[in-house]
């Protein structure tokens, strides 16, 4: 994250001083072995008589990725919570939006009511805003790309494409499935006709470049110009070790995030933190081999809100789609299912 962000707030830092004392054993498999609150409850739960000693503790490891098993997951629960406040370091791991089950912790529930007291659909959206400002170099690149090729549109369209296998879904699948949802499915643009294509490849300042694609057309009642702008940030893998790639996601991101309507794919964190941004509801395409195998089924959904999908919950509570009113006025916290991954889950508002 060097370089990456401003400072969160005063007097605090995104990452661990020098002098650290595991600074550089956090992330290896022994770390886990020995410091993880899962291999600690896993020693508990093997000898019943013996009280759990979390509470003594001087530092654990929380990790709580996609493949977190039944013992890291019991980080989860009240009673964890408790004896984790007398804990002077916690090193936390993961690569999920864990914060929508927290509010169905009453240990939580109470602060976060105070921090959200009304809207629980765009959370990760003041977060966000708040905590992840881009650094001078990221947010130079970010508005040099906005000022000289978004500025001026009257109407900005966020499309965000991930492809898993290029060999599975081809352009010659894909290109008809992306036309279908934002002329037929989400009505972003009309059915139009192409005149007058052309195409030019501009050498941004920095790391950036530009490919454009400019289409006068008509739809009968009038022409309307639309210009098609591509950033080179393809790099075909992530590679998270490296800030310069890691500064060109954040530049992609941010600039989708300063659309005025998305197109993201399923299951995709770039999609997720540029919709949540944006505080835009996005719509989901759908995989284009599905849509092959059912032709009547629409091409992309529209999401009921804007915030992440928690993707790999602990499972203990499975939400139902709806909950209660109790006779409140006004939006309502909600737990919703997400759209593009059925055992995720998601907050939203309920309107009562």
């Amino acid at each position: 994250m060097l370089g990456l962000f401003c400072e969160p707030f005063r007097k605090s830092t995104w990452l661990l001083p020098g002098e650290f004392t595991f600074r550089d054993r956090a992330s290896s498999a022994e770390f886990r072995q020995v410091f993880s609150l899962g291999n600690l409850m896993r020693k508990q739960n093997q000898k019943q008589d013996q009280k759990l000693q979390a509470d003594t503790a001087s530092l654990l490891f929380l990790y709580l990725s996609m493949d977190y098993d039944d013992y890291d997951k019991l980080f989860y629960r009240d009673e964890t919570q408790e004896l984790l406040k007398n804990v002077p370091w916690l090193v936390l791991r993961s690569e999920q939006y864990f914060l929508p089950y927290f509010f169905l912790l009453p240990c939580f529930r109470t602060e976060l009511d105070k921090l959200f007291p009304d809207d629980k659909e765009t959370v990760f959206h003041h977060l966000g805003r708040y905590l992840f400002n881009p650094s001078n170099q990221a947010w130079g690149a970010i508005a040099r790309f906005y000022d000289d090729y978004l500025a001026k549109a009257e109407q900005r369209v966020g499309l965000e494409i991930k492809v898993g296998n290029p060999y599975e879904t081809p352009p010659s699948l894909m290109l008809p499935h992306i036309l279908k949802c934002i002329q037929e499915e989400s009505k972003i643009l009309p059915r139009l006709q192409q005149n007058n294509t052309t195409t030019r490849t501009t050498i941004l300042p920095s790391f950036r470049r530009k490919t454009s694609k400019v289409m006068p057309i008509a739809d009968g009642e009038g022409s309307v110009s639309v210009r098609v702008y591509r950033t080179s940030s393809h790099e075909g893998m992530q590679e998270s070790d490296r800030n310069y790639h890691n500064m060109k996601a954040l530049v992609d991101v941010y600039l989708l995030s300063m659309c005025d309507v998305l197109v993201i794919s399923p299951f995709s964190t770039f999609g997720y933190v540029a919709s949540g941004l944006a505080g835009l509801n996005p719509w989901f395409l759908k995989n284009p081999g599905d849509y092959e195998t059912k032709p009547l089924e629409p091409a992309c959904r529209r999401a009921v809100s804007p915030e992440p999908c928690f993707l790999f919950h602990p499972g203990e509570y499975v939400p139902n789609a709806v909950h209660h009113c109790r006779g409140r006025l006004g939006p309502v916290p909600v737990i919703l299912y997400c759209e593009d991954f059925v055992f995720g889950f998601k907050l939203g508002n309920l309107k009562c």
